[in-house]
């Protein structure tokens, strides 16, 4: 190989060793991207939860509890001590 051929070489893999760069850069900046969007998004529906279920200072597993039982859903450990009698309007008893 001469002399002009590899430096064309080595020119190619810079020129390789950069778009890589470039598109890894564009495929992190992306995902920061969808990581804020969640974030905020997650934020905004937890607000409205706080104002509308009036949840301030309630604890996950508290709130979890009030949205089983606002939205009718039984889980297992529910249905082992009779919780399968819940319909779906309101976790109102049967």
């Amino acid at each position: 190989m001469t002399e002009k051929e590899e430096k064309q070489l080595e020119s190619i893999r810079k020129r390789k060793t950069q778009l890589q760069r470039q598109e890894q850069a564009i495929i992190n900046h992306d995902k920061t991207r969808q990581r804020k969007q969640r974030t905020r998004r997650l934020i905004q529906n937890g607000a409205l939860a706080e104002k509308y279920l009036q949840c301030e200072g309630m604890e996950p597993a508290e709130l979890e509890k009030v949205l089983k039982k606002v939205l009718g859903i039984v889980d297992e450990n529910d249905r082992a001590r009779g919780g399968d009698r819940l319909q779906r309007n309101n976790g109102i008893p049967k």
